[in-house]
């Protein structure tokens, strides 16, 4: 699934959503710059895999509570993350052949979720990002899409 397709008016939807239309927000082919998707910007599935792999290792050092949340083996939990964010990105359908619709909100129902888990989620993903130096288009686009996401995921 594509987040936004190529046009000034780009659409989103797919697996993972209803569709609607979004404005475009750069001078850019798309929100994310001049490639065909954000997996393309990104630079493709091993760069979103050490991504995830980065982000793992920062709630796994300096994360205590969100790391309360996963399971003492955090693997399939890694795998689950990237296998998303490649498809979320437009790259290939990894995620949906193996566990279906996402479904995020109800899979994080059982954890009390507030908006400091919600600050400290995003802080871990940025410096993620950061530390694979994500920058420019791309990087403003995942900021607002990963923001809205975790936001909704808040329950307390």
């Amino acid at each position: 699934m594509v987040l936004l397709a190529p046009s000034d008016a780009a659409t989103s939807g797919g697996a993972f959503g209803a569709r609607r239309t979004l404005p475009r927000m750069t001078g850019s082919a798309h929100a994310w710059g001049d490639e065909p998707t954000p997996f393309d910007a990104l630079g493709g599935e091993d760069r979103i895999v050490a991504i995830v792999e980065r982000f793992y290792d920062i709630i796994d050092a300096e994360a205590p509570v969100i790391r309360a949340m996963l399971p003492a083996n955090d693997s399939v939990s890694r795998r689950k993350l990237a296998m998303y964010l490649v498809e979320w990105t437009g790259g290939p359908a990894r995620y949906t052949p193996d566990r279906g619709h996402p479904r995020m909100r109800m899979r994080h129902l059982p954890f009390t979720i507030g908006a400091d888990e919600v600050a400290t989620w995003l802080a871990c993903f940025g410096r993620a990002l950061d530390d694979n130096e994500v920058t420019g288009e791309v990087r403003t686009f995942l900021d607002e899409k990963v923001t809205a996401l975790a936001t909704h995921l808040q329950n307390a």
